[in-house]
Protein backbone atom coordinates (compact mmCIF):
# COMPACT_ATOMS: atom_id res chain seq x y z
CA UNK A 1 0.00 0.00 0.00
CA UNK A 2 2.23 2.87 -1.43
CA UNK A 3 1.01 6.23 -2.52
CA UNK A 4 -2.06 7.68 -1.60
CA UNK A 5 -5.07 6.39 -1.06
CA UNK A 6 -8.54 6.78 -2.61
CA UNK A 7 -10.75 9.82 -1.28
CA UNK A 8 -12.87 8.02 1.03
CA UNK A 9 -9.90 5.56 2.68
CA UNK A 10 -7.09 6.23 4.69
CA UNK A 11 -4.28 3.56 5.64
CA UNK A 12 -3.51 1.78 8.89
CA UNK A 13 -0.75 -0.73 9.32
CA UNK A 14 -0.73 -0.88 5.46
CA UNK A 15 -4.19 -1.63 5.27
CA UNK A 16 -7.20 0.75 3.62
CA UNK A 17 -9.63 1.77 6.73
CA UNK A 18 -12.82 3.93 5.80
CA UNK A 19 -12.45 7.70 6.95
CA UNK A 20 -15.85 8.01 7.67
CA UNK A 21 -16.46 11.42 6.99
CA UNK A 22 -14.50 10.78 3.46
CA UNK A 23 -16.89 7.94 2.98
CA UNK A 24 -19.86 9.81 3.54
CA UNK A 25 -19.02 12.16 0.43
CA UNK A 26 -18.52 8.95 -1.72
CA UNK A 27 -21.38 7.88 -0.83
CA UNK A 28 -23.23 11.23 -1.73
CA UNK A 29 -21.54 11.20 -5.29
CA UNK A 30 -23.07 7.99 -6.29
CA UNK A 31 -26.37 8.55 -5.12
CA UNK A 32 -26.21 12.15 -6.48
CA UNK A 33 -25.22 10.57 -9.36
CA UNK A 34 -28.11 8.59 -9.90
CA UNK A 35 -30.73 11.06 -9.14
CA UNK A 36 -28.80 13.48 -11.24
CA UNK A 37 -28.00 11.23 -14.43
CA UNK A 38 -25.21 14.06 -15.06
CA UNK A 39 -21.72 13.86 -13.96
CA UNK A 40 -21.81 17.82 -15.42
CA UNK A 41 -24.29 18.47 -12.80
CA UNK A 42 -22.99 16.94 -10.10
CA UNK A 43 -19.84 18.95 -10.46
CA UNK A 44 -21.13 22.27 -10.23
CA UNK A 45 -23.01 20.69 -7.02
CA UNK A 46 -19.88 19.79 -5.92
CA UNK A 47 -17.69 22.78 -6.78
CA UNK A 48 -20.11 24.72 -4.87
CA UNK A 49 -20.02 22.77 -1.57
CA UNK A 50 -16.94 23.49 -1.82
CA UNK A 51 -15.34 19.27 -2.53
CA UNK A 52 -11.99 18.54 -3.39
CA UNK A 53 -9.85 15.51 -4.17
CA UNK A 54 -8.08 13.89 -0.98
CA UNK A 55 -5.61 16.22 1.04
CA UNK A 56 -2.84 14.38 2.04
CA UNK A 57 0.44 14.30 4.65
CA UNK A 58 3.61 12.76 3.44
CA UNK A 59 5.55 11.05 5.22
CA UNK A 60 7.87 13.60 6.10
CA UNK A 61 5.09 15.52 6.80
CA UNK A 62 4.23 17.71 4.02
CA UNK A 63 0.79 18.39 3.56
CA UNK A 64 -1.01 18.60 0.05
CA UNK A 65 -4.37 20.11 -0.28
CA UNK A 66 -6.89 18.73 -2.48
CA UNK A 67 -8.31 20.33 -5.84
CA UNK A 68 -11.59 20.86 -7.30
CA UNK A 69 -13.38 17.88 -8.17
CA UNK A 70 -13.73 17.85 -11.98
CA UNK A 71 -15.55 15.72 -14.51
CA UNK A 72 -12.43 13.62 -15.34
CA UNK A 73 -11.99 12.79 -11.40
CA UNK A 74 -16.11 12.22 -10.93
CA UNK A 75 -15.35 9.24 -13.74
CA UNK A 76 -12.65 7.62 -11.95
CA UNK A 77 -14.53 7.64 -8.48
CA UNK A 78 -17.44 6.30 -10.25
CA UNK A 79 -15.07 3.36 -11.24
CA UNK A 80 -12.97 2.87 -8.92
CA UNK A 81 -14.14 -0.86 -7.51
CA UNK A 82 -12.29 -0.18 -4.64
CA UNK A 83 -15.57 1.24 -2.73
CA UNK A 84 -16.79 -2.14 -3.63
CA UNK A 85 -13.75 -3.55 -0.94
CA UNK A 86 -11.67 -4.99 -3.90
CA UNK A 87 -8.32 -4.14 -5.11
CA UNK A 88 -6.51 -4.13 -8.59
CA UNK A 89 -3.49 -6.65 -9.19
CA UNK A 90 -2.25 -7.00 -12.20
CA UNK A 91 -4.83 -5.60 -14.28
CA UNK A 92 -7.42 -7.66 -12.40
CA UNK A 93 -9.80 -6.91 -9.43
CA UNK A 94 -10.24 -9.37 -6.44
CA UNK A 95 -12.11 -9.54 -3.10
CA UNK A 96 -9.58 -7.70 -0.38
CA UNK A 97 -9.92 -7.24 2.93
CA UNK A 98 -11.12 -3.51 3.86
CA UNK A 99 -14.67 -3.33 4.09
CA UNK A 100 -16.61 -1.71 1.13
CA UNK A 101 -18.07 1.78 1.16
CA UNK A 102 -20.61 1.70 -1.67
CA UNK A 103 -23.17 -1.36 -2.02
CA UNK A 104 -23.12 -3.40 -5.27
CA UNK A 105 -27.06 -1.93 -5.68
CA UNK A 106 -25.59 1.55 -5.69
CA UNK A 107 -22.69 0.70 -7.69
CA UNK A 108 -25.11 -1.64 -10.23
CA UNK A 109 -27.29 1.64 -10.78
CA UNK A 110 -24.83 4.47 -11.56
CA UNK A 111 -23.19 1.88 -13.85
CA UNK A 112 -26.30 1.27 -15.44
CA UNK A 113 -26.35 5.01 -15.97
CA UNK A 114 -23.15 5.22 -17.41
CA UNK A 115 -23.82 2.65 -19.86
CA UNK A 116 -26.21 4.82 -21.43
CA UNK A 117 -25.40 7.30 -23.86
CA UNK A 118 -23.77 10.34 -22.69
CA UNK A 119 -25.65 13.37 -24.99
CA UNK A 120 -28.55 11.09 -24.52
CA UNK A 121 -28.49 11.91 -20.56
CA UNK A 122 -26.87 15.03 -21.50
CA UNK A 123 -30.62 16.01 -23.36
CA UNK A 124 -32.74 14.87 -20.16
CA UNK A 125 -30.41 17.27 -17.76
CA UNK A 126 -31.02 20.16 -20.00
CA UNK A 127 -34.93 19.82 -20.42
CA UNK A 128 -35.35 19.75 -16.80
CA UNK A 129 -33.16 23.22 -16.41
CA UNK A 130 -35.27 25.97 -14.13
CA UNK A 131 -36.52 29.16 -15.55
CA UNK A 132 -34.88 31.40 -13.48
CA UNK A 133 -37.32 34.34 -13.49
CA UNK A 134 -40.83 31.74 -13.14
CA UNK A 135 -42.82 33.79 -10.65
CA UNK A 136 -41.55 36.99 -11.05
CA UNK A 137 -41.31 38.60 -14.07
CA UNK A 138 -44.47 40.63 -15.23
CA UNK A 139 -45.04 43.09 -18.07
CA UNK A 140 -45.47 46.66 -17.42
CA UNK A 141 -49.39 45.96 -17.41
CA UNK A 142 -48.86 44.13 -14.72
CA UNK A 143 -49.69 40.44 -15.89
CA UNK A 144 -47.48 37.74 -15.26
CA UNK A 145 -44.99 35.98 -18.14
CA UNK A 146 -45.24 32.26 -17.89
CA UNK A 147 -42.44 29.85 -19.11
CA UNK A 148 -42.78 28.30 -22.53
CA UNK A 149 -40.58 26.11 -24.83
CA UNK A 150 -40.96 24.67 -28.02
CA UNK A 151 -38.70 21.12 -28.98
CA UNK A 152 -37.65 21.38 -33.00
CA UNK A 153 -37.03 18.20 -34.71
CA UNK A 154 -33.48 18.09 -33.91
CA UNK A 155 -33.97 17.61 -30.65
CA UNK A 156 -33.30 21.09 -29.14
CA UNK A 157 -35.03 22.72 -27.09
CA UNK A 158 -36.09 26.44 -27.09
CA UNK A 159 -37.67 28.46 -23.70
CA UNK A 160 -39.55 31.57 -23.52
CA UNK A 161 -41.49 33.85 -21.09
CA UNK A 162 -45.08 34.41 -23.13
CA UNK A 163 -47.67 37.02 -21.35
CA UNK A 164 -50.59 35.63 -20.29
CA UNK A 165 -52.53 38.35 -21.40
CA UNK A 166 -51.33 37.34 -25.06
CA UNK A 167 -52.91 33.20 -24.13
CA UNK A 168 -56.05 34.48 -22.71
CA UNK A 169 -56.92 37.54 -24.99
CA UNK A 170 -55.23 37.41 -28.20
CA UNK A 171 -51.16 37.34 -29.52
CA UNK A 172 -49.72 40.50 -29.14
CA UNK A 173 -52.56 41.86 -26.81
CA UNK A 174 -49.83 43.19 -23.85
CA UNK A 175 -47.61 44.98 -26.70
CA UNK A 176 -44.89 42.44 -25.90
CA UNK A 177 -43.29 40.06 -28.19
CA UNK A 178 -42.70 36.44 -26.64
CA UNK A 179 -39.20 36.41 -25.50
CA UNK A 180 -36.01 34.15 -25.24
CA UNK A 181 -35.51 33.31 -21.59
CA UNK A 182 -31.72 32.92 -21.46
CA UNK A 183 -31.58 36.71 -23.22
CA UNK A 184 -34.30 38.13 -20.27
CA UNK A 185 -31.92 36.01 -17.88
CA UNK A 186 -29.03 36.84 -19.11
CA UNK A 187 -30.09 40.68 -18.96
CA UNK A 188 -31.13 40.38 -14.99
CA UNK A 189 -28.12 38.60 -14.15
CA UNK A 190 -26.16 41.50 -15.97
CA UNK A 191 -28.12 43.48 -13.87
CA UNK A 192 -27.57 41.55 -10.63
CA UNK A 193 -24.10 41.12 -10.89
CA UNK A 194 -23.42 44.87 -11.41
CA UNK A 195 -25.20 45.23 -8.05
CA UNK A 196 -23.08 42.82 -6.09
CA UNK A 197 -19.58 44.32 -7.75
CA UNK A 198 -20.24 47.74 -6.58
CA UNK A 199 -16.95 49.18 -4.75
CA UNK A 200 -19.56 50.23 -1.80
CA UNK A 201 -22.09 47.82 -1.31
CA UNK A 202 -20.51 45.46 1.45
CA UNK A 203 -19.22 48.85 3.68
CA UNK A 204 -23.08 49.83 3.15
CA UNK A 205 -24.56 46.84 4.08
CA UNK A 206 -22.39 44.93 6.25
CA UNK A 207 -22.86 47.07 9.11
CA UNK A 208 -26.88 46.11 8.83
CA UNK A 209 -26.38 42.42 8.64
CA UNK A 210 -24.13 42.61 11.62
CA UNK A 211 -26.81 44.08 13.32
CA UNK A 212 -28.91 40.68 12.30
CA UNK A 213 -26.32 38.85 13.25
CA UNK A 214 -23.16 40.00 15.42
CA UNK A 215 -21.20 36.74 15.14
CA UNK A 216 -20.40 37.66 11.32
CA UNK A 217 -16.98 37.84 10.56
CA UNK A 218 -16.68 40.67 8.08
CA UNK A 219 -13.23 39.64 5.99
CA UNK A 220 -14.82 36.29 5.47
CA UNK A 221 -18.14 37.49 4.19
CA UNK A 222 -16.50 40.01 1.64
CA UNK A 223 -14.38 36.88 0.48
CA UNK A 224 -17.65 34.85 -0.21
CA UNK A 225 -19.51 37.74 -1.65
CA UNK A 226 -15.99 38.00 -4.42
CA UNK A 227 -16.35 34.57 -4.55
CA UNK A 228 -19.90 33.83 -5.59
CA UNK A 229 -19.30 36.76 -8.34
CA UNK A 230 -16.31 34.34 -9.73
CA UNK A 231 -18.21 31.06 -9.48
CA UNK A 232 -21.52 32.35 -10.71
CA UNK A 233 -21.48 30.18 -13.90
CA UNK A 234 -20.15 27.27 -12.17
CA UNK A 235 -23.43 27.09 -9.89
CA UNK A 236 -26.36 24.84 -9.89
CA UNK A 237 -29.18 26.13 -11.64
CA UNK A 238 -31.68 25.84 -8.49
CA UNK A 239 -28.83 27.40 -6.49
CA UNK A 240 -28.73 29.98 -8.61
CA UNK A 241 -32.79 30.72 -8.84
CA UNK A 242 -32.64 30.46 -5.41
CA UNK A 243 -29.99 33.43 -4.91
CA UNK A 244 -31.85 35.09 -7.65
CA UNK A 245 -35.59 34.89 -5.70
CA UNK A 246 -33.61 35.98 -2.85
CA UNK A 247 -32.56 39.20 -3.86
CA UNK A 248 -34.94 40.42 -6.49
CA UNK A 249 -38.95 40.83 -5.75
CA UNK A 250 -40.02 41.19 -9.40
CA UNK A 251 -38.99 41.88 -12.73
CA UNK A 252 -40.68 44.39 -15.16
CA UNK A 253 -40.75 44.27 -18.86
CA UNK A 254 -41.54 46.83 -21.19
CA UNK A 255 -41.57 46.97 -25.01
CA UNK A 256 -38.52 49.67 -24.19
CA UNK A 257 -37.51 49.05 -21.01
CA UNK A 258 -36.10 46.01 -18.73
CA UNK A 259 -36.42 47.33 -14.65
CA UNK A 260 -35.72 44.97 -11.63
CA UNK A 261 -36.85 45.63 -8.19
CA UNK A 262 -34.80 43.81 -5.37
CA UNK A 263 -36.48 42.87 -2.02
CA UNK A 264 -36.45 44.89 0.83
CA UNK A 265 -33.17 43.48 2.87
CA UNK A 266 -32.62 40.70 0.49
CA UNK A 267 -28.49 41.77 0.14
CA UNK A 268 -28.62 41.34 3.63
CA UNK A 269 -30.20 38.45 3.93
CA UNK A 270 -27.88 36.94 1.44
CA UNK A 271 -25.13 38.09 3.14
CA UNK A 272 -26.47 35.85 5.75
CA UNK A 273 -26.49 32.93 3.93
CA UNK A 274 -22.86 33.18 2.49
CA UNK A 275 -21.79 32.44 6.21
CA UNK A 276 -18.81 30.19 5.89
CA UNK A 277 -19.63 26.85 7.63
CA UNK A 278 -16.75 24.86 9.06
CA UNK A 279 -15.61 21.65 6.36
CA UNK A 280 -17.13 19.64 9.06
CA UNK A 281 -20.96 20.75 8.84
CA UNK A 282 -20.46 20.60 5.32
CA UNK A 283 -19.87 16.88 5.06
CA UNK A 284 -23.15 16.34 7.46
CA UNK A 285 -24.90 18.39 5.50
CA UNK A 286 -24.00 15.86 2.45
CA UNK A 287 -24.93 12.75 4.12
Amino acid sequence: MGGVPPLGYDVENRRLVPNEREAKLIRHIFQRFVELGSSTTLVKELKLDGVTSKAWTTQDGKTRDGRPIDKGHIYKLLSNRTYLGELRHKGQWYQAEHPPIISRELWGSVHAILATNGRVRGNATRATVAYLLKGIVFGNDGRALSPWHTTKKNGRRYRYYVPQRDAKEHAGASGLPRLPAAELESAVLDQLRAILRAPNLLGDMLPQAIKLDPTLDEAKITVAMTRLDAIWDQLFPAEQTRIVKLLVEKVIVSPNDLEVRLRANGIERLVLELRPEPVEQQVEALA
